[in-house]
């Protein structure tokens, strides 16, 4: 418009159109991330290597091959777990180091692309995640972290059907509250822990809850 408006008046063309308003609603984050997000990021982000470890363990050995794996899954082939690890490995160290430049940190200590060089890697990432996430250029970093968490999950199978709790967190309010192996509940936004008496009271308090919100609705 300012480059139509600068024209004389006899020179101008037809006039230019109204761009096409968007249609998703604009969430305020903090300033990047709204407080959900983050910590939905952060929570994928501590889980990143485990994830990742139950992939590996799908690998027999043998390129190509496929057996059974843990949780009764035929093993993937040796050379997409491979691959699916080392571009899981190449976005970590790409943030780091890009980090580490943006911080004037020391550069990233060279080391090979085993499980061990991930596992440092998605560490450091972890003491720093609260920072990055403040800046603007971490929108791509944070979509990828959720998106790894999904593939790699996806590969792995590693939570059963009913591993997820329907409660909310007692200190995020989110719907991320899961089973652990080890008999305990936690959510994977915050890291809120629960025994299994304080996720049955818990979950107790918001069903009679939810059953007063429906009486006063029906009333």
């Amino acid at each position: 418009m300012e480059a139509w408006l600068a024209l004389p008046g006899d020179d101008r063309p037809e006039r230019p159109a109204a761009p096409v308003q968007p249609e998703t609603p604009v969430t305020i984050g903090d300033p990047v991330w709204c407080s959900r997000c983050a910590r939905m990021i952060e929570g994928a982000l501590r889980r990143l290597d485990d994830d990742a470890a139950v992939v590996a363990a799908n690998v027999d050995g043998y390129r190509g091959a496929a057996i059974a794996g843990p949780n009764g899954q035929r093993a993937r082939d040796h050379k997409a777990i491979v691959e699916t690890l080392d571009d899981l490995f190449g976005t970590l160290v790409e943030t780091e180091d890009q980090w580490r430049a943006a911080r004037g940190y020391p550069p990233r200590t060279q080391r090979g692309r085993g499980a061990h060089a991930r596992m440092v890697s998605a560490a450091w990432l972890c003491g720093q995640i609260g920072d990055i996430l403040l800046h603007p250029g971490s929108v791509t970093f944070g979509l990828a972290v959720l998106k790894w968490q999904r593939t790699l999950r996806a590969m792995g199978k590693t939570e059963p059907a009913n591993a997820r709790s329907p409660i909310c967190c007692p200190r995020c309010s989110d719907r991320q509250v899961r089973r652990k192996d080890d008999g305990y509940y936690e959510c994977e936004s915050c890291g809120r822990l629960l025994t299994q008496r304080e996720h049955d009271d818990e979950y107790a308090r918001q069903a009679d809850e939810h059953d007063h919100e429906q009486q006063e609705a029906h009333a």
